[in-house]
């Protein structure tokens, strides 16, 4: 993307266009130093998101009490729910990008700039197991802020039924059906065919025990692929991309991100802290049926890239595991 000088400013600005300036200065002011000045934006795009939304990364310079430094930043055109749940949510000290938009009302996608999470976190030499322990306490925070809270967040849209059946019907349906008519597929998945079409024939039965359990309501990402997780700095979880956010079950959020016992078991820590547990039965039940809901949802995209992709090959049996039960 091409840089170009507004001298028309009356100062060194180098910056992509004006709408772009005023966004990153306006989020610069109200997140890093109300006194700072852009001085600088180089602007380079991200590519698509899952949404086909096109992010764009921008290195900006600032200067505040005679000081220069550099801040990156991220901006793309976010629905209002997404808007409105990312101030909800940062508001209540949730690890969530800060963000700033101008189209705060607008029902329409609105340019919004974006805490660029990631930018000073080196993938290479990370605690992981750490950082799934850190990410039970993240994920349990935005939980519990919100649990039960239907009536105060009547705005966003519930993980219902109509949902459920679109994700499987809509997303997971056509792409194994062409997914069955591949050999190779065949050849290296095969043994999954008919146990993973057995859940699917009982799933939209099934899920109606999670999504109508009253005990497990609260706001969900609804979303959280690997790609929807970020680290910052090397120490902390932080949640991206909250477009599918609903009100719904606690139990369409684990199962993605809760494989183990020992993240399961702090979890459950984490919430038991405020007075919210669940009887094993009922745990194991709920979490059982969402994993295979999801296993399900999420093999979609995999079905189509296993063969020339090998992470997505390696994604794809993990959903094929989540959904039987392996």
């Amino acid at each position: 993307m091409g840089l170009k000088k507004l001298n028309d400013l009356g100062e060194n600005v180098t910056i992509v266009n004006n709408n772009i300036l005023k966004l990153v200065q306006r989020t610069v002011r109200e997140y890093i130093n109300p006194k700072a000045e852009v001085l600088s934006i180089e602007s380079n795009s991200m590519g698509l998101g899952f949404q086909a939304v096109e992010l764009n990364r921008h290195s900006v310079i600032i200067q505040a009490d005679y000081k220069t430094s550099r801040v990156s930043l991220v901006s793309k055109q976010a629905t209002r729910l997404e808007r409105q749940v990312l101030r909800a949510l940062y508001a209540q000290r949730a690890n969530v990008p800060y963000s700033y938009s101008d189209g705060a009302e607008s029902e329409e996608r609105s340019l919004v700039c974006l805490q660029d999470v990631d930018a000073q976190t080196d993938y290479g030499s990370l605690d992981i197991h750490s950082l799934q322990l850190s990410e039970t306490k993240t994920l349990s925070h935005i939980h519990l802020t919100n649990f039960g809270q239907k009536k105060e967040l009547s705005w966003l849209p519930e993980a219902d039924s109509l949902h459920i059946e679109k994700m499987i019907l809509e997303r997971w349906k056509p792409q194994w059906q062409k997914a069955k008519e591949n050999e190779q597929f065949i050849d290296v998945f095969g043994d999954y065919i008919l146990s993973v079409e057995a859940a699917a024939n009982t799933i939209l039965e099934d899920i109606q025990q999670v999504i109508h359990d009253e005990t497990s309501q609260t706001l969900i990402h609804n979303d959280l692929n690997p790609g929807n997780v970020l680290v910052h700095n090397n120490a902390d979880v932080y949640f991206i991309d909250w477009e599918e956010t609903r009100y719904g079950s606690i139990f369409l959020d684990i199962p993605l991100r809760f494989r183990t016992s020992e993240q399961l078991e702090e979890y459950k820590r984490q919430l038991a802290v405020s007075n919210i547990e669940f009887p094993i039965n009922q745990f194991s039940q709920l979490y059982a049926i969402a994993s295979r809901y999801l296993g399900l949802r999420y093999m979609s995209w995999n079905l189509g890239a296993w063969t020339s992709d090998s992470r997505a090959k390696d994604d794809l049996r993990k959903y094929l595991d989540m959904v039987t039960g392996a």
